[in-house]
């Protein structure tokens, strides 16, 4: 058998959501997929601001992109935007779960985070990415066919060593910890349960990238990564999200891939 390895990879004639998709992560998958040829739907809780983003992606890669209003914490306007993609697409062959992360009301410091901030964590990580991962399943089980990428966090896989963050800074959440270990928890079994669909179900788990952080933080989590430097925004996510995207990854399901350079293997 002939294989082409670039045709294994591409996404041409895929319908593809990416959840947040205007914004760090979500704005870097959603050009991984459209530079692989993917047509593309972003959302936002702001329908004039998915849509304006929509029309700068569009234009920047020459794909359709398609801007439409979700609210993650509402769950009528999840099933609402699923009847929405039915509706006009028919399927979705590709899901990336990509919004979430931080609430602000935690406080980074566990004896003093209150309850409403581990609820935020809970009902935008999980309670939100089953809701997408549960609608996405009423859509394409009967098509025997789909993937789904969950962006979850290295935060899920070790305990954070709060010396690197220096003064004034926020430390990691505990809850946000907990939400993203639950997401992956989501993924291995939401993999099991639509295996027998052809739904394949994955997380990538990312580590640190630099945004602006104070020098120091940047220093300290470099020395402890293996390639000796943060994650690059624009650069170092979208790779993993084409390849589980694609046929390239036809047999992979039920894997959180570690996209971290090396920092929770690091000893």
């Amino acid at each position: 058998m002939n294989i082409d390895v670039n045709g294994l990879f591409s996404l041409a004639g895929k319908i593809a959501m990416v959840t947040g998709g205007s914004q760090n992560f979500g704005l870097e998958i959603s050009s991984g997929l459209l530079d692989a040829g993917a047509e593309l739907i972003i959302t936002s809780r702001d329908a004039s601001k998915a849509q304006k983003r929509a029309g700068e992606l569009s234009k920047k890669h020459s794909r359709p992109v398609h801007g439409m209003e979700m609210n993650l914490l509402d769950e009528k306007s999840i099933v609402s935007l699923f009847a929405d993609v039915k509706k006009k697409f028919g399927r979705l062959d590709v899901l990336v779960n990509n919004a979430g992360g931080h609430s602000p009301l935690a406080t980074g410091f566990l004896e003093k985070e209150a309850l409403e901030a581990w609820k935020a964590f809970i009902e935008i990580n999980m309670t939100g990415t089953f809701l997408m991962t549960r609608e996405y399943a009423r859509l394409m089980m009967g098509q025997k066919k789909g993937s789904v990428i969950n962006i979850a966090s290295i935060a899920a896989l070790v305990g954070r060593d709060r010396r690197v963050y220096p003064e004034g800074m926020t430390p990691q959440p505990v809850p946000y910890a907990a939400a993203k270990a639950g997401m992956i928890g989501l993924t291995l079994d939401s993999a099991a349960y639509l295996g027998r669909f052809g739904i394949r179900v994955n997380a990538i788990s990312p580590g640190g990238f630099e945004r602006n952080q104070p020098k120091e933080f940047i220093s300290a989590y470099s020395d402890r990564t293996m390639l000796g430097r943060m994650g690059r925004d624009g650069y170092d996510l979208k790779g993993a999200a084409v390849f589980l995207a694609s046929d390239a990854a036809a047999y992979v399901t039920g894997h959180n891939l570690v996209v971290d350079g090396g920092f929770t293997k690091f000893k």
